[in-house]
């Protein structure tokens, strides 16, 4: 898949950016402000506004979370601001584009509401007015700078690659700005060949609608550098403008706060090798990752920076979890939920992720770490004491476990296993399995995810069993008791839509009982969807429902009678938690942990012969007896309750940790 392809078929680009039109439309200009915490700095930001832009509409988008202290305050003085408030952080580059959505008839500026405006940027308007300009920006005063220190078209910035970033990071930018390998122009440049940042950025409505949204993968940082990337390379122009714009001393919004400003620069570094993989390649992504890993531990200034944010002689060991991506799915998901309740128990927690970031950083709190790492560099920092590596069962999981448990005599490695074993040969290469043995133990999801896992190949001598939760008890205290089916019973099937998943066996098995009331909802999309839903008969698409993808399980389960899981492989389906914590019944097929989940067909009903035939028994009884629902339901959730938990989950974890260092 070419870049431009996995980017669109990632972020929701329908396709290249369009070239600028031979005309530009005039239009009003809307500022838009995305908040974050500092409710003083944004105060400050919207009376400069009310100064020298009072005409304008304004908009902000508080990422600060609800009932932030002192934002109340701020919403008050400022009643004719648009105002979008109480979501949890979403990122900027989402609320951005949130934003833009709500003035869809209008020119953008982008102000940081830690910027302070110093003028009515004519010559800034003026400029995106002018037909092929994508974007403009004034110069920026650095507040922390004075006389002959400051450059305000430092603003504008050379094209970005490898060498360049390396040589920002290792503080050299300033002294070789006058060569090329400095992203520093020596003198104000005639033309922008790489990017404007963000403090205060006009953009043109006609190319934003011809570039597309900012890709919400970066959260926070280097979205404005990849959109003005696209936009160039379509044809359109950047603008810097010789005119006072703004005041601004970058990470304002965190100042004061060692936890948020770390999370501020890991984001940071990620997103620099983020648009050094889209722009360029992956290698050059990860060979920044590397150097800059290198750099922390060369530098004298940076091994102090790196010394202090270090905890020495923690209590508990320091655990490190692998992931390839932090996007929504099975074992990525836990791992956040498994690393924040690990942290609020007192545990340095850092996740690194060994390809790219993905939206699920969202729920990651601060003080949980999230680094991007290649595998084959696999330098973490950690404080003096003992610490503990927990992957998947990937390759690129176990070669950077095998490196770092190398680097030091404290270090632990467990390998949590989430792949599905294969039923009647090895699940894993035989490197594979060679390098996974060397691991302090492995750690299965349930006693038979453990039996099928090692059935044909020896996968270590050590094994503990640490079942997936989804929600904690508190969450759990109040769920009420399921009512009778009312009128013709909600199926659902929640999945990824694959083969193995069988939708089309359910499907099938279905159109054989007709003559019983149900109607089904499938949920999710996947590469085999188009085909599988083709398998559809006609005269049942008043029955049968292909959805498409779901927000969450929430909106899936919303209305549903009975969740059906037909997969003919799993490891350990996560869905069936999500049922069985709303008290839903749940019908699935007896592969790998599924029955011990649903404790061997107690708390939900099992389907062992996983046909055609085999699924239609399995639902006729079932669909005969609907009364019976409720009562599966609450086996289901009290089996949940008891085993499934968030807390549960990390007293298994906790408890593995000691056994290997004991």
């Amino acid at each position: 898949m070419t870049r431009e392809l996995e980017r669109a078929y990632l972020h929701g680009h329908t396709g290249p950016a369009l070239p600028p039109p031979a005309q530009a439309t005039v239009r009003e200009l809307a500022v838009l402000v995305v908040g974050y915490k500092n409710p003083d700095l944004l105060e400050t930001c919207l009376r400069a506004v009310q100064t020298h832009l009072p005409d304008l509409r304004t908009l902000v988008w508080d990422n600060s979370g609800p009932d932030y202290p002192g934002m109340a305050e701020v919403i008050g003085r400022h009643p004719d601001v648009d105002w979008s408030l109480g979501s949890a952080n979403i990122g900027f580059a989402a609320a951005v584009n949130a934003l833009a959505a709500k003035a869809p008839e209008c020119d953008l500026l982008l102000l940081n509401p830690d910027a302070i405006l110093l003028g009515p940027l004519a010559g800034t308007r003026t400029a995106i007015a002018q037909s092929g300009v994508a974007a403009a920006a004034p110069l920026v005063i650095d507040g922390q700078d004075s006389g002959d220190r400051s450059r305000p078209w430092d603003v504008a910035h050379r094209d970005r690659g490898l060498v360049r970033a390396l040589v920002s990071k290792a503080g050299y930018a300033e002294k070789l700005r006058r060569t090329g390998l400095s992203d520093l122009y020596p003198a104000p440049p005639q033309a922008v060949d790489g990017y404007l940042t963000g403090a205060c950025l006009a953009i043109s409505r006609d190319a934003w609608n011809a570039v597309g949204s900012f890709d919400e993968e970066f959260f926070l940082y280097g979205e404005e550098t990849d959109w003005q990337h696209r936009a160039r390379a379509a044809g359109w122009q950047l603008k810097l403008v010789d005119e006072q714009g703004v005041e601004h001393t970058g990470h304002g919004t965190v100042a004061g706060d060692p936890i948020a400003g770390m999370r501020s620069r890991d984001l940071l570094r990620a997103n620099i090798a983020l648009n050094l993989e889209l722009n360029s390649n992956v290698h050059k992504a990860d060979l920044y990752l590397a150097g800059t890993s290198l750099l922390d531990r060369v530098q004298r200034s940076a091994r102090k920076e790196r010394a202090a944010r270090r905890r020495v002689g923690a209590a508990k060991p320091s655990v490190v979890f692998t992931t390839n991506r932090l996007v929504y799915g099975g074992a990525e998901r836990q791992h956040v939920l498994l690393g924040t309740e690990l942290d609020r128990r007192g545990y340095e927690v850092v996740i690194a992720c060994m390809q790219r970031f993905g939206p699920l950083v969202a729920e990651v709190p601060s003080s949980v770490r999230v680094v991007r790492q290649p595998w084959w560099a696999p330098a973490i920092d950690l404080g003096d004491g003992k610490s503990v590596l927990v992957t998947g069962d990937t390759n690129t999981e176990t070669g950077f476990a095998t490196l770092w448990r190398r680097s030091g005599k404290q270090r632990r490695w467990l390998v949590g296993s989430h792949i599905p074993p294969e039923v009647d040969r090895p699940t894993y290469s035989r490197g594979l399995a060679a390098a996974m043995r060397r691991a302090d133990g492995f750690v299965a999801l349930s006693p038979r995810h453990w039996e099928e896992a090692n059935a044909f190949q020896n996968v270590g001598k050590r094994h503990f069993v640490a079942p997936n939760g989804v929600e904690s008890v508190a969450a759990l205290a109040n769920v009420a008791p399921r009512q009778p089916v009312d009128g013709v019973p909600k199926l659902v099937m929640l999945s990824r839509i694959v083969e193995h998943k069988n939708p089309h066996l359910l499907v099938e098995a279905l159109d054989g009982l007709r003559e019983l009331p149900w109607e089904l909802s499938i949920f999710g999309d996947g590469p085999d969807r188009e085909r599988l839903e083709a398998l559809t008969p006609d005269d049942l698409r008043d029955r049968v429902h292909w959805r498409g993808w779901s927000p969450g399980p929430a909106a899936a389960l919303s209305d549903c009678d009975l969740l059906c899981v037909p997969s003919r492989s799993e490891a350990f389906p996560l869905v069936i938690l999500e049922a069985m914590a709303r008290r839903i019944p749940v019908i699935a097929s007896s592969v790998c942990a599924v029955p011990d989940m649903l404790d061997q067909g107690h708390a939900g009903a099992l389907v062992d012969d996983i046909t055609v035939e085999g699924w239609r028994r399995a639902l006729r009884g079932l669909l005969e007896q609907p009364q019976t629902w409720p009562a599966l339901g609450d086996r289901g959730f009290d089996r949940m309750r008891e085993h499934y938990t968030i807390e549960a989950m990390a007293d298994a974890y906790e408890a593995a940790i000691a056994d290997v260092f004991a």
